[in-house]
C-alpha cells in the first residue's frame, strides 16, 4: 500500500507542478474560478488523470475505480466558481479522460464477456437513450445522463470484467478500496472541519453534499466491507486490531459529523451487526466502552458542543425532533411523505415508461429524487424502468450472497448491499447523480456495486477452482 500512496502523491505533485508551470508561461489562462489557486487545483486534477490513466502503472485499476471519487470533492472545491449542472464540461472532464482510457483500453486488449452480459448492456444503453429522450429536462443533464450512464457505468462493466480474470484481483480490490475508504473518510473530515468556522450556504453545501447520508454515508456502506476484509489481511494480530479500529473510527466519526438523521438511526445497527458477523468481539467492546461514556458525561459534551459552531447544524438537524415523539417528528420535518405523493402521482400519469430522466427535478417540488429509490423510479421510468432495476440489484444481491461461503468475513458484503438498498428506500436515492443545477455529478455508488458483483464472481469461481 506504500507504494501506491507513493505513486499518488508523485503523480499528484508532478501534475501540481506542470500545471502551475503552464500557468506561469501563459499568464493569460487565469480567467476561471474565484482564485488563480483554485485554477490551478482544479486543472492539476485534470492532468493528474491523465497522468495515472496513460502512463504505467501496477495499480492501475485503483486509479481507474477512485477518480469518480476524487471527482467527488474536485466538484465541492469548484463549488459555483465554475458552471455547475450534468452538462458542464468543469465537471465532467474527469469522466471524459477516463472515457478516452477505455477506448484506448479496449482497442488493445482482447475482451470476451458473454452473451447474458451483452445482453443486459444492449438493454442498459437502449434503455438509457429511451428515457433520456422522453424527458423534459434533456436540455440540462443530456451530456452528463450519457457520460455516466450510457458510457461510464457500461465501460467499468466491461473494464472490471476483464480485470477480474487476474489471480489477484480480490486481495488487489480490497487493497484500492480501502485505500479508497480511507480517502473518502479523511476528505470529509477537511470538508467539515473547514466549513465548520462559520455558518451559512457555503458550509451547508460542504456537510450536505459530502458527508450527508443521501451522498457519502451510502459510499460508506459499500466501501466498508472491502476495509474489514482488507483489515483480516493482516496476519499479525496487532496490525489487524489497528487497521479494523481506524475504519471503524472513521465510520463513526463520520456518522457524527454528518448532521443526518438516516445515518444516526441506521449506520449505528449496520456497525454493530457488522461487527458481530465478523466476530469483532474486541471492536464491539470498545465501541460498548466509548457509547457508555459518552452516557456518562453526556451533560459535560453537550455544555461544550453548545460552544461550537457546529452546534449549528444538530439543532437545525434534530431540534424539531427534541419537541414531542422524535420518530414522528423526524418524518413530519424531512418532508419525504409530501416528496413522495408528488412522485406516485406523476407514477400514475404515466404508469408504464414514466416521464424519462432527471424529470422529477423539473416536474416534482425541486428536488432531483425522490428521496426513495423506490418513488424515484416510478415517477422517471415506470413500471418497466423499476422491474429493470431490481432484477439488476438482485441479481447483484444473490451473486455478492455467494461469498458467505469464504467465512464469516464475507457476510458483511451481502449486509452492505441491504443497508444500501435501505438508504435509498428511507433517505434518498443514491446512483446515478446528474443534476442541472447543483454542484456534486457522480456514479460512484454504482460502480462500487459493480466492484462488489465481480469481486464476488471472481471469489466464487477462485474457490471452486481451488
Amino acid at each position: 500500500m506504500a507504494h501506491l500512496v507513493a505513486e499518488i502523491l508523485l503523480k499528484g505533485l508532478g501534475s501540481l507542478c506542470f500545471t502551475s508551470a503552464f500557468l506561469f508561461l501563459f499568464p493569460s489562462l487565469i480567467v476561471f474560478g474565484d482564485t488563480e489557486f483554485q485554477l490551478t487545483i482544479v486543472l492539476s486534477f485534470y492532468v493528474y488523470c491523465f497522468v495515472v490513466l496513460f502512463t504505467f502503472s501496477p495499480d492501475k485499476l485503483f486509479h481507474v475505480v477512485s477518480i469518480p471519487l476524487f471527482t467527488q470533492f474536485l466538484h465541492l472545491f469548484q463549488k459555483y466558481a465554475f458552471p455547475a449542472g450534468a452538462n458542464s464540461l468543469w465537471r465532467l472532464m474527469p469522466f471524459l479522460i477516463l472515457i478516452l482510457y477505455f477506448l484506448n483500453f479496449f482497442v488493445k486488449k482482447e475482451i470476451t464477456i458473454s452473451a447474458y452480459e451483452k445482453l443486459f448492456l444492449i438493454v442498459w444503453i437502449v434503455l438509457g437513450f429511451f428515457y433520456l429522450s422522453i424527458s423534459p429536462n434533456l436540455g440540462h443533464i443530456i451530456v452528463g445522463a450519457t457520460v455516466l450512464g450510457l458510457l461510464i457505468l457500461p465501460c467499468n462493466f466491461i473494464y472490471l470484467r476483464f480485470a477480474m480474470q487476474a489471480t489477484d484481483f480480490c486481495r488487489k480490490l480490497e487493497k484500492y478500496l480501502f485505500v479508497s475508504y480511507l480517502i473518502l473518510g479523511v476528505g470529509t473530515f477537511g470538508l467539515v472541519v473547514a466549513g465548520a468556522a462559520y455558518k451559512g450556504s457555503d458550509n451547508l453545501l460542504a456537510t450536505r453534499n459530502i458527508s450527508d447520508t443521501n451522498i457519502t454515508m451510502a459510499y460508506f456502506v459499500l466501501l466498508w466491507p472491502f476495509a474489514m476484509l482488507y483489515a483480516s489481511r493482516f496476519r499479525q494480530q496487532f496490525l489487524r486490531f489497528i487497521t479494523s479500529s481506524v475504519t471503524l473510527a472513521i465510520l463513526v466519526a463520520v456518522v457524527v459529523l454528518s448532521f443526518s438523521r438516516g445515518a444516526v438511526l441506521l449506520i449505528g445497527p449496520f456497525i454493530l451487526i457488522s461487527l458481530w458477523l465478523t466476530s469483532r468481539k474486541a471492536l464491539m467492546l470498545i465501541l460498548m466502552i466509548l457509547s457508555g461514556i459518552t452516557l456518562l458525561f453526556l451533560a459535560q459534551i453537550e455544555t461544550f458542543l453548545a460552544t461550537q459552531d457546529l452546534t449549528y447544524f444538530w439543532k437545525l438537524r434534530f431540534g424539531e425532533a427534541s419537541k414531542g415523539n422524535a420518530i414522528s417528528k423526524l418524518l413530519e420535518a424531512s418532508g419525504r411523505n409530501e416528496i413522495q405523493a408528488i412522485a406516485y402521482k406523476l407514477f400514475l400519469d404515466s404508469p408504464l415508461v414514466g416521464h424519462g430522466t432527471g424529470s422529477f427535478e423539473v416536474l416534482g417540488p425541486g428536488y432531483r429524487e425522490a428521496h426513495s429509490l423506490w418513488y424515484t423510479l416510478l415517477a422517471e421510468n415506470g413500471l418497466l424502468g423499476v422491474i429493470l432495476m431490481y432484477l439488476l440489484l438482485l441479481k447483484c444481491f444473490c451473486t455478492v450472497w455467494t461469498v458467505n461461503a469464504g467465512g464469516r468475513n464475507y457476510m458483511v458484503m451481502p449486509l452492505s448491499i441491504l443497508f444500501y438498498l435501505l438508504f435509498n428506500h428511507t433517505v434518498g436515492s443514491v446512483f446515478v447523480i446528474i443534476p442541472s443545477k447543483s454542484v456534486t455529478v457522480n456514479c460512484i455508488a454504482p460502480i462500487l456495486l459493480i466492484c462488489q458483483y465481480f469481486y464476488a464472481k471472481r471469489q466464487v469461481s477462485t474457490c471452486f477452482d481451488g
